[in-house]
């Protein structure tokens, strides 16, 4: 969540276009916004715990990127996939030391 968090604190405006632009294409959106995919990449790759994630966890998001390609109009099938990923980079953050976010919740 902390990832996630920190991609979406650091790269809101990113990821809202490239949302919108997913949305709007739904069977050619791989084409149509893979630009702005890349935009997102770059602003997530800045951060060192984005970066972790992106490394420990590569073969799942592989995995999920390799479903979406292989069905544009039925993504809904690569939730196994997303729920995978997401369960990798919850290990790695909370393998991580907290860090210093506005609105992170103390552990104790």
């Amino acid at each position: 969540r902390e990832a996630l968090a920190v991609t979406a604190q650091l790269c809101g405006p990113e990821l809202e276009r490239y949302g919108r632009c997913v949305a709007a294409s739904p069977g050619s959106w791989h084409r149509d916004c893979h630009q702005l995919s890349l935009s997102v990449t770059e602003c997530a790759s800045n951060h060192p715990l984005v970066r972790r994630i992106r490394r420990d966890c590569s073969e799942s998001f592989g995995a999920f990127e390799r479903c979406l390609r292989d069905r544009p109009r039925d993504t809904a099938q690569c939730q196994p996939h997303v729920t995978k990923f997401l369960l990798c980079a919850q290990n790695v953050t909370s393998g991580a030391t907290p860090a210093a976010t506005p609105g992170a919740n103390p552990t104790g």
